[in-house]
């Protein structure tokens, strides 16, 4: 199923951002990403949860609803969560619940060759993800971040990333791979290689939100934030307790009036209460 070319609509690189509500949809099209992923990062960025492998189906529709009710053209994507596609048969019928949403595509990780084969087959695109996996790195903190940095473990990803194209998948997304390794995937595969600490090679790069905004979850060397939202945002919020403590806000400006016709009896109705 063709549903990505290699560069963006633009000719450029693919330029994608996870976002997981209407406001974050709608800054992210606003400011020009190609592509939104409601990815299941939300469980630690804004959920809580302790990792990935916490959140679930309804988790994941419910903020594909709200991404989408806050963009207008910008693709989106969306993640089958750890636990909803463990057979053909359950990865159709979630992938089916999330694509009623209305997104355009669902991602999965790991080469699931059969379960992407299957999705495909029923007319549901699907986005690859290998290299680094954060749902199998939740249920096995100890295992090595950085992927394929060897010849035999390269080639495999390699192998592994053309059977999922094979299979049907519509675009990849690789994390956590060698720049050299992701470079000659990416020059090899004929979808489109979404980056995310693999290099500038791929045809395109995804970060979480909240990392870029500078709100690290994790000291990943691949991060860099563009931003600093979290001081801001805390900042904000201590001028404002200031503001009502030292009773500046709000003032009359902030404020409705009754009818000037009505202040009199408004007067007089309380006095009884007096």
């Amino acid at each position: 199923m063709k549903l990505f070319s290699k560069k963006s609509p633009s000719g450029q690189p693919w330029v994608m951002i996870t976002a997981y509500d209407a406001v974050m949809a709608r800054d992210s099209e606003t400011a020009g990403a190609d592509l939104i992923l409601v990815g299941d990062s939300l469980g630690r960025a804004i959920l809580g949860y302790e990792g990935v492998n916490e959140v679930t189906l309804s988790d994941m529709i419910h903020h594909s609803k709200a991404v989408m009710r806050g963009r207008t053209h910008t693709k989106v994507i969306s993640d089958l969560p750890e636990g909803s596609y463990s057979n053909v048969e359950l990865a159709i019928n979630s992938a089916t619940q999330l694509m009623c949403t209305g997104i355009d595509a669902v991602k999965l990780e790991g080469p699931l060759y059969q379960t992407i084969h299957h999705l495909t087959q029923a007319n549901i695109p699907v986005v690859a993800h290998l290299g680094y996996t954060p749902q199998t790195a939740d249920k096995e903190p100890t295992q090595k971040k950085v992927r394929a940095n060897d010849l035999n473990s390269a080639e495999i990803l390699l192998s592994e990333c053309l059977d999922v194209q094979k299979a049907g998948a519509s675009m990849l997304v690789l994390e956590m791979v060698p720049r050299e390794v992701a470079k000659g995937i990416s020059d090899n595969l004929t979808i489109p290689v979404i980056g995310i600490g693999s290099g500038p090679d791929t045809d395109g790069q995804v970060l979480v939100c909240t990392d870029l905004w500078g709100d690290h979850h994790f000291p990943f060397k691949f991060l860099k934030a563009f931003g600093d939202l979290r001081h801001q945002r805390v900042k904000a919020i201590e001028d404002y307790r200031n503001a009502v403590i030292g009773g500046q806000y709000p003032n009359d400006s902030h404020s409705f009036h009754i009818k000037k016709s009505e202040l009199e009896a408004w007067l007089n109705l309380l006095n009884k209460f007096a």
